[in-house]
C-alpha cells in the first residue's frame, strides 16, 4: 500500500522535481514543489489529461527558458491513492470492453492500456497500429456504454514497451522504462560506425526495432572521419607504426611497429603528438581524404576543444 502523505507547510520553500507518470510510465520535470516532499512520494499535478497522480523519482534543475507545462497542486491524500486504485480497476474492465468492441468492428489495433485521471476529465485508450484507423463508431459505442468523454491516443511499440517494460537482451530492464525521456533516432548506420556487424536482427529490442542502446555512444564516433585508415602507416616521433585498430569506448588507438611489436595510444595522447600519415590502407577508395595530415589535425584539434569544455 502506498503511505498516505501530510498536508503542505506553507512555510517550506520550493524546488523542480522529476516525477514519472502513472499511465505511460514518461519521465518529466514539474516546478514549485515544496521542499518537503521526498523521493518516491506522491503528488498530484494537473497536466492536459487533466488531475493526475504522479510518483517523484528525483530532483532537477529548473529550466527558466523552457519550464515544464504542468502545475502542481498537491502532495497525494490517502483519498487520490484510492481514487486512482478504483480508478485504475474501472479502467482494466473498459479496456476489455474496447478490445471486445473493436473486434467486433474489424479494426486492426492493439490496445495497451486504458487511463482514468482523478477528476475524471475523461478515458484515454493508448493503442499502436500500423496505420491510421477509422475509430470512430469505436468512440460513438464506447461512449454510449461507459458515459464518459473518449481519447484514442496511438504511441509507438517503443512506447508500449515503456508503458509495460521489459528485460532486453543484455538481460537488464529495458533503458527506455528505466531512465529514457524521449526515443533517439536509431538507424542501420550506425552498426558500421560502431564497427558492429551490419545484421539488424542481432539487435534488435523487444519492440522489433532497433536497440536504444546503440544511439547512446554516437558522440564518441563524430570524429572517427578524421582519424587515419586501418592498416595505414604513419610517423610518430620518426619510428614508424602502422594502424591496427580504434576503441572509442576506452579511447585509444592501436599501433603496431615494423616489428610488429603493439603499441597504444590514448586519445588525449594523440592530440599532444605529431603524427605524419606516410601511407593509407590499399582498402581506402581513391577518392577518400579522411586520411591526410590535415584531417589528422583537425582530430587533434577537436579533442583539445572537448578537453577545454570539460
Amino acid at each position: 500500500m502506498v503511505k498516505t502523505l501530510d498536508k503542505i507547510d506553507k512555510t517550506v520553500g520550493s524546488r523542480t522535481v522529476r516525477i514519472r507518470f502513472l499511465d505511460t510510465h514518461k519521465f518529466h520535470e514539474v516546478d514549485n514543489v515544496p521542499e518537503n516532499i521526498e523521493k518516491g512520494e506522491f503528488i498530484v499535478i494537473e497536466t492536459e489529461k487533466g488531475e493526475e497522480l504522479v510518483l517523484i523519482v528525483g530532483f532537477a534543475i529548473p529550466d527558466r527558458e523552457d519550464p515544464p507545462p504542468y502545475k502542481f497542486l498537491r502532495k497525494a491524500t490517502k483519498k487520490d491513492i484510492q481514487t486512482f486504485d478504483k480508478h485504475e480497476k474501472e479502467a482494466e474492465g473498459a479496456l476489455l470492453t474496447c478490445k471486445r468492441l473493436a473486434e467486433k468492428l474489424g479494426l486492426k489495433m492493439n490496445l495497451l492500456k486504458a487511463y482514468i485521471p482523478l477528476n475524471r476529465s475523461k478515458i484515454m485508450f493508448y493503442y499502436v497500429s500500423e496505420g491510421r484507423v477509422d475509430f470512430r463508431q469505436l468512440v460513438r459505442e464506447l461512449a454510449k456504454r461507459l458515459k464518459m468523454r473518449i481519447e484514442m491516443r496511438q504511441v509507438g511499440v517503443r512506447d508500449g514497451v515503456q508503458m509495460f517494460g521489459a528485460v532486453g537482451v543484455c538481460g537488464n530492464e529495458c533503458c527506455c522504462s528505466l531512465f529514457m525521456d524521449k526515443f533517439d533516432t536509431v538507424n542501420v548506420e550506425m552498426l558500421e560506425e560502431q564497427n558492429l556487424p551490419p545484421t539488424p536482427a542481432k539487435f534488435t529490442g523487444v519492440c522489433g526495432r532497433l536497440m536504444c542502446c546503440l544511439a547512446f555512444e554516437t558522440e564518441n564516433y563524430v570524429f572517427r572521419k578524421n582519424l587515419p585508415e586501418i592498416d595505414a602507416e604513419v610517423e610518430i616521433n620518426g619510428k614508424v607504426y602502422r594502424v591496427k585498430r580504434y576503441d572509442f569506448i576506452k579511447e585509444f588507438i592501436e599501433f603496431t611497429d615494423l616489428e610488429g611489436i603493439p603499441f597504444r595510444l590514448t586519445f588525449d595522447e594523440v592530440k599532444n603528438l605529431e603524427i605524419k600519415v606516410l601511407s593509407t590502407s590499399q582498402s581506402a577508395c581513391s577518392d577518400c581524404s579522411v586520411c591526410n595530415n590535415e584531417n589528422f589535425s583537425n582530430f587533434q584539434e577537436e579533442k583539445n576543444g572537448d578537453t577545454d569544455k570539460e
